[in-house]
């Protein structure tokens, strides 16, 4: 009982530590945020099964992560609200094809980031944007000039670039 009462703890204290980072996607990390994973890793190991090397101990430490990784799952799609909280909400980073300086700030980006993402998908400027929206999951969406359909954020709150 008491290593799945560590692995809890663990479990949301990462949970913290991840949604405090912001949402840059792991194929984003530099070398140096890898090394400091990986270290973690071990960290996180140590913490939670001390000097259980068992193959028992390793399942339960899994097994209590996984089922915490169901339960927000289960709750962010049940109450729509909750899901807000454990998994964040896109926001726009680019309008008109003007980056939103406070809303990269908030998000700990720089207009170069959004820049290489907008090259990625074949963007020569963020001109050619009219709108560019950081993804819960930290990737980009961006949609052209001229191209603004119904799946688009077109209820957008004028004063907020968060999406409704």
């Amino acid at each position: 009982m008491e290593l799945v009462v560590r692995a809890t703890v663990v479990y949301w204290f990462l949970w913290l530590v991840v949604r405090g980072t912001g949402k840059r996607s792991l194929a984003e990390i530099t070398p140096l945020e890898l090394i400091m994973v990986v270290v973690l890793g071990d960290f996180v190991q140590q913490g939670v099964t001390e000097e259980d090397m068992s193959v028992t101990g390793a399942l339960t430490a899994v097994s209590t992560f996984v089922m915490w990784m169901l339960v927000g799952d289960f709750v962010g799609r049940r109450w729509q609200s909750s899901g807000k909280i454990l998994d964040g909400e896109s926001v726009v980073v680019v309008r008109d094809g003007q980056p939103v300086i406070e809303r990269l700030r908030r998000e700990r980006l720089t207009v170069d980031d959004v820049l290489g993402a907008a090259r990625g998908q074949g963007f020569g400027s963020l001109n050619e944007v009219a709108f560019g929206v950081l993804e819960h999951d930290g990737s980009f969406s961006f949609v052209p000039r001229g191209h603004l359909g119904e799946g688009s954020p077109a209820r957008l709150r004028a004063d907020d670039t968060s999406m409704e």
